[in-house]
């Protein structure tokens, strides 16, 4: 199995950051406009695009400003299945360290190189939303 890691330090504290990731308004302002979904645990994410596949992403865990864990459930090719875990670390400046991990692939071909370079561009729009507060979706 493969994994995609990356991480990227943001200007704000680490219930910013949680709540970009775990609330609909949060998600619809760094991800996409078309987001769907709670944010509950055991509930799921619906994301959909213009002109590009729709993915579905059950909240498998939550640990309030620390953790958040999503479960592919529907996407392209070999994403079926995958995990997205963010583990959000105070720094000692006054950031979040945002680590991701993107694991459960079963090699690094196809939709493997594909979500790398779409993770590393979604995580700089997360930092950009939460930093300034203003939305700057991904993808719409």
């Amino acid at each position: 199995m493969a994994d995609i890691n990356h991480e990227i330090k943001i200007a704000a504290p680490p219930e910013r950051v949680y709540a970009a990731l775990t609330t609909l308004d949060g998600v619809r302002s760094w991800h996409t406009p078309l987001a769907e979904g709670t944010g509950a645990v055991g509930s799921t994410w619906a994301f959909t695009f213009t002109g590009r596949a729709e993915f579905d992403w059950e909240i498998a865990a939550s640990e309030p400003n620390t953790f958040v864990a999503w479960k592919c459930t529907q996407g392209p090719g070999d994403s079926v299945g995958t995990t997205a875990t963010f583990v959000l670390t105070p720094t000692e400046d006054g950031r979040t360290l945002v680590e991701l991990t993107h694991a459960g692939w079963p090699g690094t071909h196809g939709n493997f190189v594909k979500c790398n370079t779409i993770w590393g561009a979604l995580l700089h729009h997360l930092q950009q939303y939460v930093e300034t507060g203003a939305p700057s979706t991904t993808f719409n």
